[in-house]
């Protein structure tokens, strides 16, 4: 059995990353089982028969880091600026400053200690506005995908497609924390992709404490405040 983990800062595009991977591996007939678990007992039951387990993660523990090690997953991590992470998940989430900064320093921390080895991609970089994305995938996957292959997976994941398949399995007025089991798509997971939000929503005190909180994410991550 194989393993794929794909894991991310929080509003950074590892959704995205998930489904690209789900949709890239389906490409090659194999049997998959996707999920969310940060740790083992999130696992959910007869994933052995699968060929292949792909894992959405924002938080895993150490045994779950320990399984994707001894089975030589491939790692995928997203990140993104934490400013810009937090403005964004109390912008489209409703959540409160103080969760935000938890989920800043906490899965900050975490995808810290998943980076050696794994494929890193900046959400700055725009990689889930890009086609040439999906491919760079499949073959960090090992998967022979085809141009025309490429392109059907792209375009079913545009914000556009996105915002179509959030409508169908969720009704207005849906909690916006609630997700699809299949997708995980949340009522408000498409955003605006601006870079630099954070000076529009995050009081000068409020950038420092996420500044402060993410000191190590930022240096190993390349993110360093603008001199001003």
């Amino acid at each position: 059995m194989k393993i794929v983990l794909c894991a991310g800062q929080k509003s950074s595009g590892s959704t995205w990353l998930y489904n690209v991977a789900i949709r890239v591996l389906k490409e090659d007939k194999r049997r998959i089982a996707a999920f969310y678990a940060d740790n083992m007992a999130m696992i959910p039951k007869g994933a052995e028969k699968a060929d292949i387990l792909v894992i959405k993660t924002h938080e895993p523990s150490e045994a779950l880091m320990f399984l994707a090690r001894f089975a030589r997953a491939k790692v995928f991590v997203t990140v993104r600026e934490p400013r810009d992470a937090a403005a964004s998940l109390m912008q489209r989430f409703g959540h409160s400053f103080e969760g935000a900064l938890r989920d800043m320093r906490v899965v900050g921390a975490h995808m810290v200690a998943l980076k050696k080895g794994a494929v890193v991609l900046h959400y700055e970089d725009g990689f889930h506005r890009s086609e040439k994305t999906v491919g760079e995938i499949a073959k960090r996957l090992g998967v022979r995908l085809s141009a025309a292959a490429r392109r059907r997976i792209f375009r079913a994941l545009t914000p556009q497609a996105v915002k179509k398949i959030i409508g169908k399995v969720h009704a207005a007025g849906t909690d916006p924390n609630d997700f699809d089991p299949r997708t995980h798509w949340h009522p408000g997971h498409v955003g605006d992709g601006r870079v630099g939000k954070y000076e529009a929503v995050l009081a000068p005190a409020q950038q420092k404490l996420v500044l402060d909180a993410t000191k190590d994410y930022r240096r190993v991550f390349g993110y360093r405040p603008r001199k001003k």
